[in-house]
C-alpha cells in the first residue's frame, strides 16, 4: 500500500528584525503589554519578496532531504499576502526547481498549510505524484498598518516549506478540517487595504477551534493524546495555546511554542514551528506530531502524522 511521508522541512527568517522595544519607540505600543498579552518578543521583516522567501525555503528543505529539485513533480505555495493577485506565485518559484512541474496557489488563511499536506497527501496516495513540496510564504508587514495598534505587534514575515514524498509506511494518519461562514468579518483584509481583526471575537474562536481540530483527529486517528509527542499549533498568540493547554489538560510542555522570536507568520507558522522542533532535537525520527491551526475564513484544520 502507498502512503505519503514528511521528508524534509526547511525555513527561511529574513535577518533584519524589529523587537517590542522599537516598536514601542514607533509606534507608542507598551513593549511589555506586547508580550504580556502575545508571548512575542521581535517579529522579522522582509525586504525581499513573498516569493524570494519561499524560494529560500524550499532550497533549505531540499538540502535537508535525500532528494535533487528535478525529484520534485509539484508545488503548492500558501499565501495570504501574494506579491500579486494574478498571477500566483507557484510559476515564480517553480523557475528556481528549473524543470517543468505542476503547481498551484492556496489562499486559505492561516490553517491553508496544514490543509494543504492533507491534499497532497491524497496526491501522493493515488499514485499520481511521489515528491510533493508545499511552501508557506508570507510577507505581512505589506498588509499591516503599523499604525493601527490593536494588530502591529503581531504579525511578522517568514517562509516553511516540508516536502512530502510516497512511504512505504503512513506518515500522514489523519487529517481533519472545516470552514464557516460565521465570524469571517472578524478578520479580513479588502482589496488594496490594511488587515483588520477583531481580536476578542478571533481569540475566543482560536480557542474552540484548536480544541476542536485536537479531538477530532485524535478520534480520526484512534490515538490518544498520550501518543503524541509533541503538539505544534500555529503560532498566533501564545495566550491561545496556554488557554488550550489548560482546558484539555495538555500539560504546556507538550505544544511547541515558536511565537516569542517569529510572531505570527500565518500560513508559513506551522512549518517554521516544525523546522524549530526538528533543529532543537525536540522530536527526531519516528516521532508523532499533532499539527494545528485556525485562520481567516474562518477556518480550522489538524494532522496527526509521523516523522
Amino acid at each position: 500500500m502507498r502512503f505519503s511521508k514528511i521528508v524534509a522541512v526547511g525555513g527561511y527568517l529574513p535577518p533584519k528584525t524589529v523587537g517590542n522595544t522599537e516598536l514601542e519607540k514607533d509606534a507608542g505600543i507598551d513593549k511589555d503589554w506586547i508580550f504580556e498579552r502575545t508571548g512575542i518578543l521581535k517579529r522579522h521583516i522582509a525586504e525581499e519578496s513573498a516569493t524570494e522567501m519561499g524560494i529560500k525555503a524550499l532550497k533549505d528543505a531540499l538540502s535537508r532531504s535525500n532528494l535533487s529539485s528535478n525529484e520534485i513533480e509539484y508545488i503548492f505555495v500558501v499565501s495570504n499576502s501574494a506579491d500579486t493577485l494574478i498571477p500566483g506565485m507557484a510559476g515564480r518559484i517553480q523557475k528556481s526547481i528549473g524543470h517543468p512541474v505542476g503547481g498551484v496557489d492556496i489562499q486559505a488563511g492561516c490553517s491553508g498549510f496544514i490543509q494543504t499536506m492533507e491534499i497532497a497527501d491524497s496526491m501522493i496516495r493515488s499514485g499520481s505524484f511521489s515528491n510533493v513540496a508545499i511552501i508557506g510564504t508570507e510577507k505581512l508587514s505589506r498588509i499591516v498598518n503599523w499604525k493601527d495598534l490593536s494588530i502591529a505587534a503581531l504579525f511578522g514575515d517568514g517562509a516553511g516549506a516540508v516536502i512530502m514524498s510516497s512511504s512505504e509506511k503512513p506518515g500522514l494518519i489523519a487529517s481533519y478540517s472545516r470552514i464557516q461562514e460565521e465570524g469571517w468579518e472578524s478578520l479580513i483584509q479588502n482589496r488594496n487595504d490594511y488587515l483588520e481583526m477583531d481580536g476578542k471575537a478571533v481569540f475566543r474562536f482560536a480557542v474552540s477551534a484548536i480544541e476542536e481540530a485536537i479531538k477530532e483527529v485524535l478520534k480520526r486517528s484512534s490515538m490518544k493524546i498520550e501518543d503524541v509527542d509533541l503538539i505544534v499549533p500555529h503560532q498566533s498568540n501564545a495566550r491561545i495555546i496556554s488557554r488550550v493547554s489548560k482546558n484539555m489538560g495538555i500539560p504546556i510542555g507538550k505544544f511547541q511554542i515558536s511565537i516569542a522570536d517569529h510572531a505570527n507568520t500565518a500560513a508559513a507558522s506551522v512549518a517554521l514551528a516544525l523546522k524549530d522542533a526538528v533543529d532543537s532535537k525536540k522530536i527526531g525520527k519516528s516521532a508523532t506530531v499533532l499539527t494545528v491551526a485556525y485562520g481567516a475564513g474562518l477556518g480550522l484544520a489538524s494532522n496527526i502524522l509521523k516523522l
